[in-house]
């Protein structure tokens, strides 16, 4: 018989033993507390907060001990050693996901509701659409019957210049002979604005069998009809085959630009020639 209620009483214990005390103390009579967060009603931020203070009011001399609970791990409680005035310190951790959380807190047998604000949304500065290529080559296309073009083939490739394997690259295959075979976007910008553009670049073979080209034209109609205006090509080889290198060049549009073709070639000295681009962008640079 012993023995079965001592069993009967482990088994009582059990949820008690799995729940997150930070700080345990028993009131020997009732006792009625009240609290007083440092953050006021304010959510905490996404970064979230160390040891912040909750005071706790009511204490007198029969009622000098409380405990404190929480039932989630990006949230704890623990006494602050104040002889004068007791608190509680509250650390939550910081919150990665984009949506705000809340949990409740028990301290000093008050529910204390929490909420911390969600980080925040990084938004792609690049003016680029596509210039990642996740999952295809969308709006890189070419203006048949406009520009000249050279032989080749665009296509989706599973190579990210970022080790991704939930993304992808570009691959532009020149088979020569003549002009190197390009991609476009047209891409509305401002007038007389410093701009940066750039990509990624792999390629298959060395420099003297071909190498790449990124270029940015612009344009006094926001479609990118009629002539250009100004240009700035840049040459993108990389200096060692199979190995992805940066690059960045930097472009003021006029007073009239609207908008720019922003282009990216493979270009063969020794067709056939492949070039894999990623990352591709165009940002402000000022």
């Amino acid at each position: 018989m012993k023995r079965l209620l001592v069993l009967a009483l482990a088994a009582l214990l059990a949820p008690l033993a799995s729940a997150r005390v930070r700080v345990v103390r028993h009131p020997a009579v009732p006792c009625s507390f009240s609290l007083v967060p440092v953050w006021g009603a304010t959510p905490v931020p996404a970064a979230g907060l160390t040891r912040g203070m909750v005071f706790i009011y009511g204490q007198t001399a029969e009622c000098a001990q409380w405990s404190g609970y929480s039932s989630v791990d990006w949230a704890t409680v623990e006494a602050a050693p104040l002889d004068a005035q007791p608190a509680a310190y509250v650390t939550i951790a910081p919150n990665l996901g984009t949506e705000s959380r809340t949990t409740s807190l028990i301290i000093a047998g008050i529910r204390l509701e929490v909420t911390q604000e969600g980080a925040p949304t990084i938004v792609n500065p690049s003016l680029v659409t596509n210039g990642t290529f996740p999952t295809d080559i969308a709006s890189w296309i070419w203006y048949d019957g406009r520009f000249p073009n050279g032989r080749g083939t665009a296509s989706w490739s599973a190579l990210d210049a970022n080790g991704s394997p939930a993304s992808g690259s570009i691959l532009l295959r020149d088979d020569g002979p003549g002009l190197a075979f390009q991609r476009l976007q047209c891409i509305p910008v401002s007038s007389s604005t410093l701009y940066r553009f750039g990509a990624k670049v792999r390629t298959g073979a060395g420099q003297e069998r071909g190498g790449g080209t990124i270029a940015m034209f612009t344009y006094p109609s926001p479609d990118c009809s009629g002539d250009f205006t100004n240009h700035t090509d840049g040459l993108v080889s990389p200096t060692e085959p199979g190995v992805w290198q940066d690059f960045s060049f930097t472009m003021r549009t006029g007073s009239r630009t609207k908008a720019v073709l922003l282009i990216i070639a493979s270009g063969a000295l020794q067709p056939p020639f492949e070039t894999w681009f990623d990352d591709v962008f165009l940002e402000l640079a000022e």
